[in-house]
This record gives C-alpha cells, sequence and structure tokens, in this order.
C-alpha cells in the first residue's frame, strides 16, 4: 500500500478509509436487511462480496447502470453492459488494497464488525453514518444509496460463488 502522503490527490479523496469503510457498512448492511426479508439463514456480507460490491458503487460509469429494483437479474445485467462487467472485475483487483484499509479502518472505529469471513454493520454505528451522509455532497449520498441497493441486489443473485463466476472474477 501506497503510504498517505505518497498517494495522489484523488485516491485521498476517493479512496479514503473513512469513505469506503462506510461504504462497506452500506453494502453490509443492505445485504443484511435483503437476506432477513428473504429469510436467508446467512445474513452477513462475505468477504469476496464486500470486494465486488465496492467495484460496482466506486466506478461512476458503472454506479449509473446499475438496475433500479433488486429483481433484475445479475445475468441480465451482465448482459447488458458487458463492458461495465470486465470494468467490476478489473476493479475489484485495483481497490483490493484500499478495501482492506478500509475495513482495517472500520473495524478500529467499530462500525464494521470482521466475523471471520463475513462483514457485520455494526448498528451502533448508524447515527455516526447517518451524521456523516447528512454533511456530504450529493454524488457522496448517490455512493451511499446506490452501496445499500448493490447489497441488497447481490444476495439476490445467487451464492457468492455463482456472482463471481457472473462477472468473470476468480476466487
Amino acid at each position: 500500500m501506497t503510504a498517505w502522503h505518497k498517494r495522489t490527490i484523488e485516491e485521498r479523496n476517493l479512496l479514503n478509509p473513512a469513505f469506503c469503510a462506510v461504504i462497506l457498512w452500506l453494502l453490509s448492511k443492505g445485504y443484511r436487511t435483503e437476506a432477513n426479508a428473504m429469510t436467508e439463514s446467512q445474513n452477513q456480507l462475505p468477504l469476496t462480496l464486500a470486494f465486488v460490491g465496492s467495484s460496482f458503487v466506486l466506478r461512476g460509469q458503472t454506479r449509473c447502470t446499475l438496475p433500479t429494483t433488486v429483481r433484475t437479474s445479475l445475468p441480465s445485467w451482465v448482459y447488458e453492459y458487458p463492458l461495465h462487467r470486465s470494468a467490476v472485475a478489473k476493479g475489484v483487483e485495483v481497490l483490493r488494497p484500499y478495501m482492506r484499509e478500509a475495513i482495517m479502518f472500520g473495524v478500529q472505529q467499530d462500525f464494521l464488525i470482521l466475523d471471520g469471513t463475513t462483514l457485520i454493520a455494526n448498528s451502533t454505528a448508524r447515527s455516526r453514518i447517518n451524521k456523516y451522509l447528512k454533511q456530504t455532497t450529493p454524488e457522496i449520498q448517490e455512493c451511499a444509496k446506490r452501496a445499500e441497493f448493490v447489497g441488497r441486489w447481490l444476495i439476490k443473485n445467487g451464492t457468492p460463488s455463482t456472482v463471481l463466476s457472473l462477472l468473470g472474477i476468480q476466487p
């Protein structure tokens, strides 16, 4: 990982650990919400899907192509946006060190819980997250809204291995 002072302005602004940890918190929250609605026994966000979800959300061009409803299947989206499929796969690889840093930050700040190979949005952090989001720009708020959606959408599209396979990502 590049030392903080050696990172570009874009890296410091867009991929800082606090912002990325908020995105992971919202992904996890969305995943859990939809899992509970579906009465799924596994309602914690698998780490593999945390990396995939953040790739969907943090790339603006991909974020804009996301469906508006969780009823839209991932295979349909992949068929409609084949270039974005490969961008998501590449994004997982590129964002990996930033997301690892964000996970550590979120755990240290007590708003993410790392439970083996899953992430849990600590509900006690809800007010801090909401306060942060109220003070941000519309683009950050859009990222937050889409992160929660992507968490909900990913669980609707099968097991983590199915999602990875549909996106052409090797575990």
